[in-house]
């Protein structure tokens, strides 16, 4: 069996203070994605607040941008000033946070400039794209205009999975004990360059978040054949604590 590690993402509305911070440390997050700028502000002041507190308790930071898409070279320009403010570096893993707006045509455009743009000074390896599953459903971004080759993170809270068999990450809550606080999990290692502890056992018990393609992926199984093995449809939900035969 194995653990997905966590991680948190943070922004204006997260508790500004020490305690929030050693809470999340003890509780095992050691990456923390900050956001650093946001769409029509040409300074984002709790991104600097937020970087140095978890740099404080010993925490990794990773960059995030908050974006329309309505301005990709304005939200650009204000985001690489504070990146380099705040000493971010290049292999700094960088989040884009795609927000729907009714006033933006042409998304995938628009968001392709931004990548342009940001990949000048982030290698495309350390680029996630992320997106409200709502703002999916309801037809603001097509995720077939996102190259494969960036991860993607879907927002999904109080939901038994990401809603996305392709989301490498899945912000799975938002309110837990009562303050506002984007937790999640990292299934494959992006942000938490983690490696998985997984058994030679026959048999793996599902945890939040798995899907059929999570789990094939980490097991290294063909997902026809894992389907084949638990009498399963592709359609099933996977449940937490479910036994699935690997093997």
């Amino acid at each position: 069996m194995s653990n997905y590690p966590r991680i948190a993402l943070v922004d204006a509305l997260t508790p500004g203070a020490p305690e929030h911070y050693q809470k999340l440390a003890k509780s095992g997050v050691k990456d923390v994605i900050v956001c650093l700028s946001l769409s029509h502000f040409d300074r984002y002041r709790s991104g600097e607040c937020h970087t140095l507190l978890a740099r404080e308790v010993g925490m990794r930071t990773h960059a995030c941008l908050v974006t329309d898409l309505s301005e990709p070279f304005h939200d650009a320009r204000h985001f690489f000033t504070a990146y380099q403010k705040l000493g971010y570096s290049f292999g700094t893993r960088v989040m884009i946070l795609c927000q729907a707006s009714k006033n933006v045509k042409n998304t995938g455009q628009k968001l392709t400039e931004l990548l342009g743009y940001i990949s000048y000074f982030v290698s495309k390896e350390d680029i996630d794209v992320a997106f409200n599953k709502k703002d999916l459903d309801r037809g603001y971004f097509d995720l077939d205009e996102i190259p494969k080759y960036f991860n993607l993170t879907i927002i999904n809270p109080r939901q038994l999975n990401s809603g996305i068999d392709r989301a490498g990450t899945w912000i799975s809550t938002k309110d837990p004990d009562s303050e506002v606080q984007y937790l999640g999990y990292d299934y494959y290692g992006f942000y938490t360059s983690q490696g998985y502890q997984l058994t030679l056992e026959p048999e793996y018990i599902a945890q939040e978040g798995d899907t059929w393609v999570t789990i094939a992926t980490r097991h290294g199984i063909w997902l026809p054949k894992l389907l084949e093995l638990n009498k399963a449809d592709y359609e099933d939900i996977v449940v937490p604590g479910q036994r699935i035969k690997v093997c």
